[in-house]
């Protein structure tokens, strides 16, 4: 990230300089044309101001180009990317490893909806296994602002390109970002439970969360938890006991 910053600059400072050099050869040109200098310095003035030009042509090409890049991240809980001068590269479903199983992977996925064609396995029990993610969020659990009616539902995703962005970062605790950075969403902590044998990582859901429809049925999975603060090694204040807590996903 740090050398395509300092390639942009570069870009942008060599820019500059060729359009001085481009100027000064215009100048040069127009005062040997008054004067009536000899032709052969004359072309060679005009062969640099056109070589002058080509380079340029190129630099604004590269930059251009630049603008086309960007970083990518998931936007879990909903099925399309909205963010500004953000391209959704797939809508998706969650998923991951069974709860319930220690050997479990950790992270979530976010499972495009038009997967391409596979082909069956033999029969062997050495395998890991890839199941769906269902909201665990009820009227006894739903944090302030959450659909309280997904319960057991599929939940959503989506693979986001964040345009002409080097970096980008999930904040727990915040929901705006510092200065010079662009919100790409906010939303509520989520994981896996204490209690369950897999382990879990944490992911930032939108507030307007999303489900996969006709996937309202209780078939578990990997599973999706609101978050609360427990205070002791975590400091209160600045947090709060018993609380949810809150996040935002920024881009630079």
């Amino acid at each position: 990230m740090l050398l395509a910053m300092l390639w942009m600059l570069a870009s942008i400072k060599k820019h500059g300089l060729l359009l001085n050099d481009i100027k000064l050869c215009t100048i040069e040109k127009e005062q040997l044309i008054s004067t009536k200098a000899d032709t052969e310095k004359l072309s060679v003035i005009e062969h640099q101001q056109i070589e002058g030009i080509r380079k340029l042509t190129e630099i604004e090409h590269q930059l251009l180009k630049s603008k086309e890049k960007g970083v990518t991240y998931i936007r879990w809980g909903k099925t399309q990317c909205d963010g500004s001068n953000t391209e959704t590269l797939y809508s998706g479903q969650a998923g991951g490893s069974q709860y319930s199983q220690p050997g479990s992977s950790v992270n979530y996925l976010c499972l495009p909806l038009n997967p391409d064609g596979a082909l069956p396995l033999k029969a062997h029990s050495w395998y890991a296994f890839l199941c769906g993610a269902e909201y665990q969020v009820n009227e006894g659990n739903t944090p302030q602002g959450i659909r309280s009616d997904i319960f057991n539902h599929d939940v959503a995703c989506a693979a986001c390109l964040a345009k002409g962005k080097l970096s980008s970062i999930m904040i727990p605790g915040w929901k705006t970002c510092n200065n010079g950075w662009t919100k790409e969403y906010d939303g509520i902590l989520m994981a896996g439970h204490p209690i369950h044998a897999a382990s879990s990582e944490y992911a930032c859901v939108d507030k307007v969360t999303e489900t996969i429809a006709g996937g309202s049925r209780d078939e578990n999975g990997i599973l999706f938890y609101p978050v609360k603060t427990v205070c002791g090694s975590l400091k209160c204040p600045p947090y709060k006991p018993d609380t949810d807590v809150p996040c935002v996903v920024c881009s630079k």
